[in-house]
């Protein structure tokens, strides 16, 4: 079973550099984010940094934890993006 989960989260890991990586390539390239939410981004890195803070106390899963720590990198990237491409209109 430990198998699977690993499976599993290594599918999770995947999908999110995957549904990130092109948001954070076109905000560099295109140096815009006026259609990005600052809060929106705001919400999501709280909450991945406190889904990461879990699996650094609650668990012993290197993947859980590379994989929540991999999502509020690129959930940090993005705000980060949001905001200074914002102020640079």
């Amino acid at each position: 079973m430990e198998i699977l989960g690993n499976v599993l989260l290594g599918i999770v890991s995947v999908c999110t550099f995957v549904s990130y990586f092109p948001q954070i390539v076109k905000s560099l390239k295109t140096k815009k984010a006026s259609d990005l939410s600052i809060g929106s981004w705001i919400l999501w890195v709280v909450s991945s940094l406190a889904y990461t803070l879990y699996a650094i106390l609650c668990t012993t899963s290197f993947m859980l934890i590379f994989e929540t720590s991999l999502e509020l990198l690129f959930c940090i990237i993005i705000l980060i993006c949001a905001i200074v491409f914002r102020k640079n209109k």
